[in-house]
């Protein structure tokens, strides 16, 4: 940052002026001195102009401050437009650093839940490591049900029963479709070691709905709040991912690759009126 006002003077130049001032000061004042105690009046080629001399010191006084406010005023300009770049840097800066932190960032809003899940099948399908999922929003109206066609259900189906045959996939459940108990029979009756599930009790806090593939890719269905989106961002899915590790820890093991835990199937079977 430029704090000095003045534009830098050459040092001759200051000197003389300092000079100049100091003489028209002195003779100013010697002059004034004599004329007050009489010592000019026998100097008649002088005496006479004694106004002259006073309007001539007040005018290169009166000069000096013409040119030094000029200067500072340039400087003053100069110095507001050095400012204003700086400005400007630092705005540009800024942009710079808020697009950098986006950089990588990849977000896709979807019109209905039938729209991101034609998205998810497809993304199930290219998955390569991990699939976590959680099923657990309470049951939706009858409208949105019909929204999810019987055909794209059928597909989501298929898609869960392949990536459970060649990659670790987990789901944790709230049963609180009955679909979802239907689910879980297919499931057992599979069997494919890949497959991990585990459970909540029905509860009816709102709970946000969504599946991470390959620790890469959010996908966000809400049925509660209507929201379906897909998010690829490094920090949101160790947020997401870590979340889910706790869901899991936390949550009652239902079947752990091909050891399937048969006292706690039974609850949840009892329970919903169903049997194994």
């Amino acid at each position: 940052m430029h704090n000095d006002l003045q534009k830098p003077k050459s040092k001759w130049l200051s000197q003389f002026e300092i000079l100049l001032l100091g003489a028209t000061a002195i003779v100013s004042g010697l002059v004034a001195l004599l004329d007050f105690l009489g010592a000019l009046d026998g100097i008649p080629w002088l005496s006479d102009r004694i106004p002259t001399l006073t309007l001539l010191a007040m005018g290169m006084v009166a000069a000096y401050l013409v040119v030094e406010r000029r200067n500072y005023l340039d400087a003053m300009q100069d110095n507001s437009d050095i400012r204003i770049n700086e400005l400007e840097q630092a705005i540009e800066s800024s942009t710079k650093t808020i697009v950098q932190s986006l950089d990588g960032v990849e977000f896709r809003r979807f019109e209905s839940g039938d729209d991101l899940l034609k998205y998810v099948i497809k993304r199930m399908s290219q998955a390569r490591k991990t699939i976590d999922d959680l099923s657990w929003s309470p049951a939706v109206s009858l409208r949105q049900e019909l929204e999810i066609t019987q055909q794209l259900n059928q597909q989501y189906t298929e898609q869960v029963f392949k990536a459970s045959k060649k990659l670790q996939y987990r789901e944790v459940f709230i049963f609180s479709r009955p679909g979802r108990i239907e689910k879980l029979q297919r499931r057992l009756e599979e069997n494919f070691p890949g497959y991990s599930c585990a459970y909540y009790p029905l509860t009816d806090i709102p709970l946000l709905q969504f599946m991470i593939i390959d620790n890469e890719e959010i996908f966000i269905l809400s049925d509660q709040f209507l929201y379906y989106y897909t998010i690829k961002h490094p920090d949101l899915l160790k947020l997401f991912s870590r979340y889910y590790e706790d869901v899991w820890k936390k949550a009652t093991p239902l079947k752990l690759n091909k050891n399937i835990i048969h006292e706690e199937v039974e609850k949840v079977l009892a329970h919903n009126g169903k049997r194994s």
